[in-house]
């Protein structure tokens, strides 16, 4: 018998490590209980695991910020979670390191989708029967982190000649489609061209619900008759690593959606919450959880209303936190790959914020 309602609730990048893996094997049970009890109204939490799970040794790159947690860690999370695997830090540990991950999840029969030993494990979807009805689950990232092929481990890519098809595919055998994509530019709440342009053509494809993480700040979001874009989830469980202390990588939220058979999504119920020292996020009390409400309404009406994002863009750009990001990003690829290619990153940078190019 279908149930008419479910609740999916999509949430930001989740990194267990640091002070949040200390926190979280020191009280492994008490944490679960405590998430049990933020998503005891949720059927499915979608969420992007921001880390590889391996004890491996060897990283793939010396970068500046390299991920890692203990892949029991993972027994934290309430049975609801399905994974994307697909980010620019899954491969911080190289293949050894996915394929480690992969393993533990697999045999635990945790639900993950977005990367794999090869393009066809990639692109796999997860997909669940919950209340009488079935829910497909898709994940990708930018193609710039390693893709996967036929023959080398990777993420599966967000290339719509690859990503469309498979909406489509996965649409004409479930009730509902959603899509997890791992793009956009760091501490930038502000929809890039080419994100805008991916999420209608990934709806109009099919996707019933689409949405973007990787900036470690909330954004807004647009609801029309064929679905529902996310433009930015924001972190939700995650240390800051950058010890840049950017206000808005603490302010986050839950984005739960509802959706009804014969009607299709009918409503969005967002929860604020504000991440601790240790990474952990914990009830905003009413003063932060309402300027982070009001921050996500005032992006959603200039994204929502036609109003020119450009110069929005160009303002956060210009801000004291967006420019000590970008020092230290730039002057770790220019140490680690030369000034050459860090000029072009620079480039591609800028012409993925003011075009539909990536």
């Amino acid at each position: 018998m279908i149930d008419s309602k479910t609740t999916i609730t999509c949430v930001g990048d989740i990194a267990p490590i640091r002070t949040a893996q200390d926190h979280f094997m020191s009280d492994n049970q008490s944490l679960k209980k405590y998430f049990e009890e933020i998503f005891f109204e949720s059927d499915v939490v979608f969420c992007n695991l921001e880390t590889p799970l391996t004890r491996a040794k060897s990283v793939r790159e010396n970068k500046k910020y390299i991920f890692k947690a203990v892949p029991e860690i993972i027994n934290a999370f309430p049975d609801q979670f399905v994974y994307s695997i697909a980010n620019n830090h899954i491969l911080d540990y190289g293949e050894e390191g996915l394929q480690e991950t992969i393993k533990h999840l697999s045999e635990k029969g945790i639900r993950f989708a977005g990367a794999g030993n090869n393009l066809q494990e990639a692109v796999r979807p997860v997909v669940i029967n919950c209340r009488g009805k079935s829910l497909g689950f898709l994940a990708c990232a930018d193609k710039r982190y390693q893709p996967a092929t036929e023959n080398r481990p990777g993420i599966f890519p967000a290339i719509p000649d690859l990503l469309l098809p498979k909406i489509s595919q996965l649409k004409s055998t479930v009730d509902l489609v959603v899509v997890s994509i791992h793009m956009g530019m760091e501490y930038i709440p502000v929809p890039a061209p080419v994100m805008i342009k991916l999420s209608n053509d990934c709806r109009e494809a099919g996707a019933d619900a689409v949405f973007f993480h990787h900036a470690h700040c909330v954004s807004g979001y647009t609801i029309s008759k064929n679905g529902i874009t996310l433009w930015g989830v924001g972190n939700f469980l995650f240390p800051d690593s950058s010890k840049n202390h950017f206000k808005p990588w603490f302010e986050t939220t839950t984005w739960s959606i509802i959706h009804e058979v014969n009607r299709g999504i009918i409503d969005l119920k967002i929860n604020p919450y504000i991440i601790d020292s240790d990474g952990i996020p914990k009830n905003a009390d009413s003063k932060r959880g309402a300027r982070i409400r009001k921050r996500i309404e005032l992006i959603s009406d200039k994204i929502n209303h036609g109003d020119s994002l450009i110069w929005l863009r160009v303002k956060n750009i210009c801000s004291y936190s967006y420019a000590k990001l970008f020092i230290t990003n730039y002057a770790d690829i220019a140490r680690r790959k030369g000034l050459l290619n860090m000029f072009k990153q620079i480039t591609t940078s800028i012409q993925a914020l003011f075009t539909e190019k990536s």
